[in-house]
């Protein structure tokens, strides 16, 4: 009796070691972020960490879901210091991950604060997430200014955070705060880091809000430079509303409870895009909402990125659904995660009215098209892209024919769009892709990171056919021929012809040189690599060059310039109508300068200029008209 009762005493103090020990591991972790000089760039974050003595690792996040790569921004941390008790630390930098810092904690130490100042980029532009303020403007990526233990999961690493924001600055995001904002200073509620991370804030000067309806709160929150951006169009507002009424009766219902969909209009801000699971980072010119051009070519980009709050936040694919983001992403499955974001953004959008099934059918022909001169599709299949995504997602537009781009968006969206029409006249119009994504994604679908035999049987269920080896043909080919399947089952056919569709007169117009990036240089620009296979800027530079197209066979790579079309000074116009002549027994002599050195280069070309389109195929049915007709009632769009 006495060894049992000693027995119990022993098994009691150990479980309650245990427990104290682990209230010590997941006592939230404090980040104050002070962003009241976010005006200049500058946001200063104080971090308290739980500590015992011995060494404290601590890591700056690396794999950003989403980004699908190691792109955090670490170079642009300007100051980083470690204390406790108010004395300084020392610490040193992992030599094989410098995204790990490893801090000397003396004895008696039970916590650590850090001290980080995070510089966003002023004064440039691109697709990166680190020029995120302005004078007026702020977007907050908690990864950029967060430190955080790697020995716990994301999802299990507890956060407590507050935001203090320049005087009169107002903010949305969907973090829930813990109590009722005091002066410029919010404080929320303990979360995961992992949704910490996946909450971003805006704030600005010029804020205001829109309610988008749906069966649980959706919210637009629209910051501006310029007060004047905030006039939103009442019909574009409609359409947003109608958008998630469409998604909600496209997946059957939200998973999230509350939806906060961002934008940022400016031109001093990076103009970006980023999904959350109940919100989303969307980054556009001051006239993003109110210039129909620019609306038209960005027209799937936000769809896009609230449909992912059912593919690839409710339900990630393996590889993606990382313990920490210090751990390496695999997207071989970012054909699911992406390309069919990519096919159902395109038809939300034409379902909400942002786009016309004409409008709709040019898109598919823009990237049926860029299929067709990325001729690096016969070495590298659609299945290499998905894994060397890292890679290609920050590849540089030269040589982006010959290396392939990230074909994991319109091509796969390209099979997508051939598997929906398979599965339309395989069941006689009784059964759609729609029905795949209610099972797979909707109110009964597991939140389980799903693999490649979870999307067969999926499609399976839902239609009895050899989806897997239609997926493996599609993702090993490397056929020279596009996918083209879906469009001519749709009943289209891909042709091409001297005149420019309303989207890429558009593109043109405001300097948007893929229908895919939020991106809008400065320069111009003429896409002729339909043609000559060239894709050159407004001072002549050549952005790309198709490899057996006849530009690339001249000798004219990217990176050279071009001075002179036959003969005379070289402007973009001179170069269209050059090519347009070609037609009718013209030459076509380019000056091309290479460095220092300069020549003459004939191009062995004569079918004047191409730009895609779709034809209706009027031997077939219009099933892009049924894809893209309304599925939601008038009632659920208000």
């Amino acid at each position: 009796m006495r060894n049992a009762a000693i027995e119990v005493m022993f098994l009691g103090l150990s479980l309650a070691l245990a427990l104290q020990g682990r209230c010590v591991e997941t006592s939230p972790v404090r980040i104050e972020l002070d962003a009241t000089q976010a005006p200049t760039g500058l946001l200063h974050s104080h971090m308290t960490f739980p500590a015992t003595a011995g060494t404290l690792t601590l890591a700056y996040p690396k794999w950003i879901p989403g980004e699908h790569s190691p792109g955090g921004p670490l170079s642009q941390v300007i100051r980083l210091s470690f204390s406790a008790n108010g004395k300084p630390l020392t610490w040193n930098r992992d030599d094989l991950d410098i995204y790990l810092f490893h801090v000397d904690v003396p004895g008696g130490v039970t916590q650590v604060q850090a001290d980080l100042d995070f510089a966003c980029v002023l004064g440039q532009e691109g697709f990166q997430v680190d020029i995120c303020t302005s004078y007026d403007q702020l977007v907050v990526n908690w990864w950029l200014v967060v430190l955080y233990p790697p020995k716990l999961a994301n999802s299990s690493d507890p956060f407590l955070a507050s935001i203090r924001l320049p005087t009169g600055w107002k903010y949305n995001t969907s973090l829930p705060f813990d109590r009722a904002p005091a002066a410029d200073t919010i404080e929320f509620k303990t979360v995961s880091l992992k949704t910490l991370v996946d909450s971003p804030l805006i704030a600005a000067s010029h804020l205001r809000s829109f309610p988008l309806g749906g069966k649980r709160n959706a919210v637009m929150a629209i910051s501006a430079e310029l007060p004047a951006s905030l006039d939103v169009p009442t019909d574009v507002v409609g359409h947003f509303q109608r958008m998630v009424a469409e998604t909600e009766t496209l997946f059957d219902g939200p998973h999230y409870t509350n939806y906060n969909l961002q934008v940022s209009l400016g031109d001093s801000i990076d103009h970006y895009t980023l999904e959350h699971f109940e919100s989303s980072d969307n980054r556009l010119p001051s006239s993003g909402l109110s210039d129909p051009r620019v609306l038209r070519t960005t027209a799937s980009m936000i769809p896009h990125e609230y449909i992912h709050s059912w593919n690839g936040k409710y339900r990630t694919p393996a590889g993606l659904d990382i313990r920490t983001f210090q751990d390496p992403m695999q997207a071989r499955l970012i054909w699911v995660y992406e390309g069919l974001t990519d096919y159902l953004s395109n038809i939300v959008a034409a379902r909400s009215g942002f786009w016309s099934e004409d409008q709709l059918a040019q898109s598919l022909a823009i990237d049926a098209a860029q299929m067709t001169y990325h001729t690096g599709r016969t070495w590298r299949s659609l299945q290499d892209t998905t894994i060397g995504a890292q890679m290609l997602l920050v590849s540089p537009n030269a040589w982006v024919s010959a290396r392939r781009n990230v074909d994991f968006y319109p091509e796969s969206g390209l099979m997508w769009l051939e598997a929906d029409t398979i599965i339309r006249q395989r069941s006689g119009g009784r059964r759609s892709l729609d029905d795949f994504c209610k099972l797979f994604f909707g109110p009964l679908a597991t939140s389980k990171p799903y693999n490649f035999d979870d999307i067969v049987a999926a499609l399976s269920t839902v239609l009895p056919f050899d989806w897997k080896s239609f997926l493996h043909s599609h993702l090993e080919s490397l056929s020279a021929e596009p996918p083209l399947g879906g469009i001519e089952r749709s009943g289209w056919k891909l042709i091409y012809t001297d005149k420019k569709s309303e989207l890429i007169t558009d593109m043109e117009q405001v300097h948007k040189v893929d229908l895919l990036w939020p991106e809008w240089q400065k320069w111009g620009f003429a896409d002729l690599r339909s043609s000559i296979g060239l894709l050159v800027r407004d001072d002549g530079t050549v952005l790309d060059s198709a490899p057996g197209l006849s530009g690339y066979d001249a000798g004219v790579m990217p990176g050279m310039q071009l001075t002179g079309v036959n003969g005379g000074q070289f402007s973009l116009l001179a170069l269209e109508e050059a090519v347009r002549g070609t037609r009718d027994g013209g030459n076509l002599e380019l000056q091309v300068a290479n460095g220092s050195s300069s020549a003459k280069l004939r191009l062995d070309y004569h079918g004047g200029l191409r730009y895609p389109h779709l034809q209706r195929d009027l031997s077939k049915p219009d099933l892009l008209l049924e894809i893209t007709a309304p599925h939601a009632t008038e009632a659920s769009a208000h």
